[in-house]
């Protein structure tokens, strides 16, 4: 049956704008990974034009698998439409996916230059989130230290026993050798590799239970148990992504195996540099990561960071929480004497003590007689599970200066409010790529490779932001961000 190519998709579908955004983009990096040998045949090479545009399309109907992406090809009209009838095959589409990262950096960058002359970028302010990302590796491949040691034993074993790789196999069970061997190889170096990672979680444990029970998996050593907002646990890596408050385009993106969002600040501005050849004026994040190391390396690199310290009331309660102790009896409501000893709502002194630090803030503590404690009505509420049935209280004397000025920094109501947009500009490409793109589990393995991913996704998110964002200056509309 006759098809007219040009009717599969209407003028105004999101098809034609990607593959007409991707013809303004330079795509020579990719070009030069293709050679010829002066008198051999070749193969047919796929235009990379048409493959970005492939990848970009895919990820804006919520498809990342490259087998479904050829299924689709024979009749879903956009992908109908790119490859005007013909069908690329899953091999060419998942290795041109993970083994262009250099070009595909080179490509984000250009993409954010673009969004940068056309206004939508301006690094006046920067909003950095974190949003945790489902690894492949299932809870159920996590072993220890003593499992990982005999599974590598066992699987060097079975790789000495398929004799030297180097010899060829049969002719004709070759190909089947190959693999088998191949196959064999990798899990062997896969499994070094967790032993490799054991170590490093092993070495943030604190104690040596913690230690003994340490645990990576056998499939996907770099991922790492992570809680998420369903408070769920799951293998994952934690995605930070940084987002410029004009436009909320996504200026920056990387992973990190830790859950923690404390350690990625600084990081995130080394991408953003990296990415646009400056930093940004202004950085926004929540709590996870303001501490004093981001303000004061904030501060030397001359970007205004805008922040939260916490609510101390919640913090407060936290730890009351933790302790078994009723707010009514929290340490802020001490009253300090004349003499420099505290009194307690039993009408009981506490004497000071000792003078401890922690992270440069100083703390002056207090501690009660036991035989007080022990006898006063209060003591299930005071303090149920001290082991010396004793209460001990930290007073707050004096933190940094830098952390000071910060916290009298953001008292003020125009940092209020600059922080106030913070959710609404740092969460919504979180929610895009989670919801639009489908981005809820990573289908590739290990931390490079997902990262390949994250920036595949993030970089359809920015093309169909730039989309619309012409289209509305086009048609003389107000583009909001």
């Amino acid at each position: 049956m006759p098809v007219v190519i040009e009717d599969l998709v209407p003028p105004d579908h999101k098809v034609r704008a990607i593959w007409a955004l991707t013809g303004r983009l330079d795509l020579s990096r990719f070009l030069d990974r293709i050679v010829s040998t002066e008198g051999e045949v070749g193969r047919m090479v796929w235009n990379p034009r048409l493959l970005v545009s492939i990848w970009i399309y895919a990820y804006s109907e919520q498809v990342s698998s490259a087998r479904q992406i050829q299924r689709m090809m024979d009749y879903e009209p956009g992908f109908l439409w790119l490859a005007a009838l013909g069908v690329v095959n899953h091999h060419s589409l998942s290795d041109f996916r993970v083994n262009y990262q250099a070009e595909l950096d080179g490509l984000f960058a250009e993409l954010l230059a673009v969004l940068e002359e056309a206004g939508f970028i301006t690094l006046e302010t920067v909003m950095q989130d974190g949003t945790k990302v489902r690894a492949q590796a299932g809870v159920d491949t996590f072993r220890r230290a003593k499992t990982l040691a005999e599974r590598l034993q066992q699987a060097r074993q079975f790789l000495a026993g398929m004799g030297d790789p180097r010899e060829p196999a049969p002719e004709a069970n070759a190909r089947r050798e190959a693999a088998r061997k191949r196959s064999a190889r990798e899990g062997v170096e896969r499994l070094e590799q967790a032993l490799e990672e054991l170590e490093q979680v092993r070495a943030a444990k604190k104690t040596e239970e913690e230690k003994r029970e340490a645990r990576v998996s056998l499939t996907e050593p770099e991922a790492r148990i992570m809680q998420h907002g369903d408070h769920a646990l799951a293998p994952s890596y934690n995605v930070q992504i940084s987002t410029d408050a004009e436009k909320k385009a996504v200026v920056g993106v990387h992973l990190t195996q830790c859950s923690s969002d404390s350690g990625a600040l600084m990081p995130a501005v080394a991408v953003i540099e990296e990415n646009l050849g400056r930093c940004p004026e202004q950085m926004v994040a929540d709590g996870g990561y303001t501490n004093q190391a981001n303000i004061e390396a904030t501060a030397a690199r001359n970007i205004d960071l805008i922040g939260s310290l916490g609510d101390q009331e919640k913090r407060r309660a936290a730890a009351l929480k933790a302790a078994g102790i009723d707010p009514a009896f929290g340490a802020h409501l001490f009253i300090l004497q004349e003499n420099g000893s505290l009194r307690c709502a039993a009408g009981k002194a506490l004497r000071y003590v000792r003078q401890s630090r922690k992270r440069e803030r100083v703390y002056h503590q207090y501690q009660a007689q036991g035989s007080d404690c022990q006898q006063c009505r209060f003591q299930p509420h005071c303090c149920p599970k001290s082991p010396e049935k004793a209460r001990t209280v930290s007073v707050l004397v004096s933190e940094p200066e830098s952390v000071a000025a910060f916290r009298l920094k953001m008292e003020g109501a125009e940092a209020k409010q600059i922080y106030k947009r913070r959710g609404e500009v740092a969460e919504f490409p979180n929610l895009w790529i989670k919801s639009k793109l489908g981005l809820r589990k990573f289908r590739l393995r290990g931390i490079v490779k997902a990262g390949i991913e994250a920036l595949w996704a993030c970089l359809t998110y920015n093309a169909m932001q730039l989309i619309r964002l012409e289209k509305a200056r086009e048609a003389g509309l107000p583009a909001a961000a």
